[in-house]
């Protein structure tokens, strides 16, 4: 008999013995922790009290082995310092000597690309982008012998999904500790003598986001207005009443340079494009976004010229290569009366705003503030596009953050709305303002329209 089929064979024997002693005691000697995406943090610590993750063995692998843990027996909670240190068990049984059965646990974080390397895991490639991070769970248990006979793993994935919280999703940690370790109690329960070894598996979980000093304090503890985007328009209710808001696709009339004809109807706009840098080489747009507030039947749109640098090579790729023209270009309609102004700057620094990347929060209730232990420096919040304009007789100002997917709205210089959603708004958080609905609704759309998306 060869090595493999007499060690298969062996196994086999000592499960099936185990499986029919009857209530055969066992503890769990250790639990041990690791995390090779962010190996100074704490987030992955066990909390202080590990029984929720005991009682997930209890009910489940230990009850289909006919095993009985010792609840007397005190659970020793390591956590690694060094990444060598993974896998490695240290077998002292001084105080569990006349235990049958000696159960270990193994909890590691580590990046997707080593799972992947390591051919740990298999993802179709359409998910690798939604992965942060995966844990490897194991379950080890040996005899008297301190032979190894039981033992599996379980691949899990936290997926952050969408909840009330708003703020600046820093993706890891995937979660808040205690929703972490609710996965990982769910992932422990799962594992089982029947179950495929190296199982894989995804666990939802709410994101987490870093605490900062620019949209916490307003979104603190705030209710939440739902949008219902499922139909062709976008539709909300407040205290105010219901609104319908609906925002056509924008048009893009391509400028020939090359027409110097008066009846070219962009004659006007060419002097001043020859003196744009790269002119050339670059392509220009007039681009008109229409927006329907459909309660109070009006017809809005936004006029504007942008640029398009062919360049790609030669400019600074973390700039967009769609830029708007600077200057009087840029006009808000309603109907065909001009109404307002906007421009647009991208890449700006908001002067004293910061994130903390070392302090999460649930992206609700600012005061459950939990530090993850990293030494990390608070970082500026940069906004990827502002817009500042005039509408009517009110200035406004369109804060567009694309990593946290927000939109921050001021109106006369005041905070007055963030709308959190990618493409299309999910929820808002609004101020007691006495803006009326007409100039709030419009800046809302406006914020969502299409010409300010991120390009793809």
């Amino acid at each position: 008999m060869n090595q493999f089929l007499k060690y298969t064979f062996y196994l086999l024997i000592q499960l099936g013995a185990l499986s029919l002693q009857a209530q055969s005691k066992i503890v769990v000697e250790q639990i041990q922790t690791y995390s090779l995406q962010s190996p100074t943090a704490n987030y992955w610590y066990p909390t202080e009290d590990i029984h929720p993750l005991l009682e997930a063995l209890d009910s489940g692998v230990f009850k289909q082995l006919h095993l009985i843990r010792d609840i007397n027996y005190t659970t020793s909670a390591i956590h690694l310092n060094k990444s060598n240190q993974m896998g490695k068990i240290t077998m002292d049984w001084s105080r569990s000597m006349d235990s049958k059965f000696h159960a270990y646990i193994e909890l590691y974080e580590m990046n997707p690309d080593f799972a992947y390397q390591n051919k740990l895991i298999q993802i179709p490639e359409s998910k690798k982008d939604s992965l942060y991070s995966i844990w490897y769970i194991s379950c080890n248990i040996y005899n008297q012998k301190r032979e190894s006979i039981f033992k599996k793993t379980i691949l899990v994935s936290m997926l952050s999904t969408k909840s009330i919280g708003m703020g600046f999703n820093i993706n890891l940690p995937a979660t808040t500790p205690n929703y972490i370790f609710k996965a990982l109690q769910k992932a422990l329960g799962y594992i089982s003598p029947k179950m495929e070894d190296m199982d894989y598996m995804e666990v939802k979980v709410p994101s987490a986001y870093a605490t900062d000093n620019l949209w916490m304090p307003f979104i603190h503890n705030q209710p939440r207005i739902m949008f219902d985007t499922s139909k062709a328009y976008v539709s909300y209710s407040n205290e105010e009443g219901n609104y319908l808001l609906r925002t056509p696709a924008a048009k893009m009339i391509k400028i020939n340079q090359k027409d110097k004809s008066i009846t070219n109807p962009y004659i006007e706009i060419l002097p001043f494009i020859k003196k744009r840098p790269g002119n050339n080489e670059n392509e220009y747009y007039h681009v008109l976004q229409p927006l329907r507030d459909v309660n109070n039947d009006q017809d809005y749109s936004l006029d504007a010229y942008i640029e398009f640098s062919l360049n790609s090579n030669e400019r600074n790729t973390s700039i967009s290569p769609i830029s708007f023209l600077p200057g009087n270009f840029n006009t808000i309609f309603l109907n065909q009366d001009s109404i307002g102004y906007f421009n647009l700057q991208e890449n700006v620094v908001e002067k004293d705003k910061f994130f903390n990347p070392n302090e999460i929060f649930n992206g609700f209730d600012s005061t459950k503030k939990i530090n993850i232990g990293t030494l990390y420096e608070k970082r500026k919040i940069i906004s990827e596009k502002v817009i500042e304009g005039q509408f009517k007789s009110h200035s406004f100002r369109i804060l567009i953050n694309y990593e946290s997917n927000l939109k921050t709205i001021y109106i006369d210089e005041k905070m007055t709305m963030i709308a959190d959603g990618k493409g299309k708004p999910y929820q808002m958080v609004t101020s007691k303002s006495n803006h009326d609905m007409e100039l709030r609704n419009f800046l809302l759309q406006m914020a969502f329209s299409e010409i300010f998306q991120l390009p793809t």
